[in-house]
């Protein structure tokens, strides 16, 4: 009797089971992935932010990504930091405009947009290098030219690269051999700087390279705290309203109070920083600074969800 009352009890569970699903549904679970790594098919296949996932207009949350910006004021000056946490090295991702030889400029919120991005940040304005430096973006080599070094200045720029781990590493007045010696994969490569904080050690004594290091001024960086785990920090310029903006030294000093910075990076400043964020259901917006000057960049660094359902 309890065998049939057995084959009874699943054989009803499995009519159940027949009427809740339709004929030919295939039923799947929601997953993380590994996004893309081409530029080109990832921006095809990314996967736009959950509008459930806005915790607020300052913080974005799903099983793959969490955002978190804080707002505050150093050396009287306006910051932001956003802290952001991913699920795995795919979703720290780098693209540009136009192509590599004919690079275009677009407001960085477009470029967020097209590439659904949950966070986005200006980086290096690679095409106005005058064909210096190291230059990849997501596992393709563009250039390295580290050895070809400026006119005024003779000196060589700090690199940053980001490897599949996801973790960044800073080569101080990098070489063509550094580049080439580097023992783990290039998926992301930038040419600014320069760095902040290296291995853990926070650097002095900037020279000028194109980055205004002694002249107060808006300032990005983009830094590690653990694996996969980053920091986009922004200072406010004198051209934002109640803010007196950062030299590079007040800059790196600022940068080295968040606790656990490993390697901290300078990039793209000034009229042309970005930091984009779709606050709650609403479109992408540029939420740092509050001068209405804005230069249109031609590439971002972001971070994307990986969250399929």
């Amino acid at each position: 009797m309890k065998n049939v009352f057995r084959f009874c009890l699943l054989l009803l569970l499995l009519l159940s089971l027949l009427v809740l699903v339709p004929s030919g549904t295939i039923v799947a679970e929601a997953e993380i992935i590994q996004l893309p790594l081409d530029m080109k098919e990832g921006i095809k296949q990314a996967l736009a932010p959950l509008p459930t996932g806005y915790v607020s207009d300052w913080e974005y949350e799903d099983p793959s990504i969490h955002v978190k910006i804080e707002q505050g004021r150093v050396e009287d000056t306006n910051f932001l930091a956003a802290r952001v946490t991913i699920a795995n090295a795919t979703q720290i991702r780098s693209m540009f405009t136009g192509s590599y030889m004919s690079p275009s400029e677009e407001w960085g919120t477009t470029l967020a947009k097209n590439a659904k991005a949950v966070l986005a940040i200006s980086g290096d304005s690679f095409h106005k290098h005058s064909n210096i430096g190291l230059v990849a973006k997501q596992g393709k080599l563009y250039r390295n030219k580290c050895d070809k070094v400026e006119d005024k200045s003779k000196l060589r720029y700090d690199v940053l690269i980001i490897d599949d781990q996801g973790d960044l590493h800073i080569l101080p007045q990098a070489t063509n051999a550094d580049v080439d010696s580097f023992p783990g994969t290039i998926i992301n490569g930038f040419t600014f700087g320069p760095g902040l904080i290296i291995n853990g050690e926070k650097q002095t004594g900037f020279v000028n390279m194109n980055n205004a290091s002694d002249k107060p001024a808006q300032r990005m960086c983009i830094a590690q705290v653990g694996p996969l785990d980053y920091l986009c920090i922004y200072t406010e310029g004198p051209e934002d309203e109640g803010s007196k903006g950062l030299t590079l030294e007040q800059f790196a000093d600022f940068v080295a109070t968040f606790e656990g910075v490993q390697n901290a990076y300078n990039l793209d400043g000034g009229v042309t920083t970005w930091m984009v964020f779709k606050q709650g259901n609403n479109s992408y917006a540029k939420i740092n600074g509050t001068n209405p000057k804005k230069r249109p960049i031609a590439d971002i660094l972001y971070f994307g969800s990986a969250w399929q359902e």
